[in-house]
């Protein structure tokens, strides 16, 4: 069984608040020795996300779990209400784009009509292994 460390921060829905987000993922990156790459993507990532919840929020406040395993980062995003149409309108959008090329996993669940975003980035230590 994983040793996992879990990490909850909850945020307005402000954007000032996306600056404070990525400190608090780099410093969690940072903690488990990812390398400078997978940091700025680590950074861009919950940026990204979070741009995109705001642009869809109903919601007043941001809730996100770090789970800290051995080997990977997830990141969850909980409570993003969502319109009828968000997955169609939204699948196009240059955001996802950016998310499915800074994170090793992208996966939304649809749950009576409240998304998550569950996010996770693999942790790959200096010898190329996991």
């Amino acid at each position: 069984m994983d040793n996992v460390d879990r990490v909850e921060i909850s945020l307005p829905v402000k954007k000032e608040y996306a600056k404070l987000l990525r400190l608090a993922v780099a410093g969690i990156a940072s903690r488990m020795n990812f390398d400078y790459d997978s940091l700025e993507d680590l950074k861009i990532g919950i940026e990204e996300a979070y741009l995109i919840a705001l642009e869809n929020a109903k919601q007043e406040k941001f809730n996100l779990i770090f789970e800290i395993h051995p080997s990977r980062l997830e990141i969850l995003i909980e409570g993003l209400e969502a319109a009828e149409s968000f997955e169609e309108e939204q699948s196009r959008k240059f955001g996802f784009s950016i998310l499915d090329s800074v994170m090793d996993e992208v996966k939304w669940t649809d749950i009576g009509g409240v998304r998550n975003l569950r996010m996770a980035k693999i942790f790959v230590n200096q010898l190329g292994g996991t």
